[in-house]
């Protein structure tokens, strides 16, 4: 293949990147072509540096990028700790899906569109085992509730396995949305868990639930 073709070549690969992976693929492809700019100028140690650099981007977890740290505002987890408090209570199942501020569920995603402020009040009627949106997920986010009754993706991960519907739920849907957490209250047993980026905590006192709301970079 003469060098124009490969020029070209090489050139289509670094614009499509962008176009098939965002913005880990726009990150790859300019590790890349600085990789492809030391070789042209006779910097071996620079270009396969470079070049493995682009592959470590190109594996990567997908949460690592355009994952944004956040912590909960200390109104709207006061609301949440009220509200699983009285789930524990009363036996209620439930599942709170927060995203933060630059985090979004897709639109396709079936359920109940709200875009009410977020209160106590309303959130327990919608956990109430008399609504009939109980059985899906609450998305709130920076003080509204967003939806209810939402059906969110189910993890398939082998941690996933043996666990009840909602906590399966919590999994999935942090794993499709690594820009937010979800809370689950048993209804079987009352006991908390919190997931995050596909992690999972469970047997959470309030207290640790709180603790986890409300350090510093909402980190499991």
């Amino acid at each position: 293949m003469s060098e124009p073709w490969d020029a070209l070549l090489v050139v289509g690969v670094l614009v499509c990147l962008p176009l098939l992976l965002g913005w880990r693929g726009l990150a790859v492809a300019l590790v890349a072509g600085l990789a492809l700019w030391a070789e042209a100028h006779h910097l071996p140690w620079t270009a396969q540096g470079l070049g493995l650099g682009a592959i470590l981007v190109g594996v990567l977890p997908r949460w690592r990028w355009g994952r944004t740290d956040w912590q909960p505002p200390a109104q709207d987890t006061g609301v949440i700790l009220k509200v699983v408090t009285e789930c524990t209570q009363r036996r209620w199942g439930a599942l709170v899906v927060w995203l933060a501020p630059s985090a979004d569920m897709p639109h396709t995603l079936p359920g109940v569109k709200l875009q009410a402020q977020l209160s106590a009040e309303l959130l327990l009627s919608l956990l109430s085992p008399l609504s009939p949106l109980h059985d899906g997920a609450v998305v709130v986010r920076s003080g509204m509730v967003l939806a209810a009754g939402v059906i969110v993706p189910i993890s398939t991960a082998p941690m996933a396995l043996g666990l009840g519907t909602r906590h399966r739920a919590a999994l999935g849907v942090t794993e499709y949305q690594p820009d937010g957490l979800a809370i689950v209250v048993s209804e079987e047993t009352g006991q908390v868990a919190l997931a995050r980026r596909g992690q999972l905590l469970t047997n959470l006192t309030l207290e640790q639930l709180r603790e986890q709301l409300e350090r510093g970079k909402n980190r499991l």
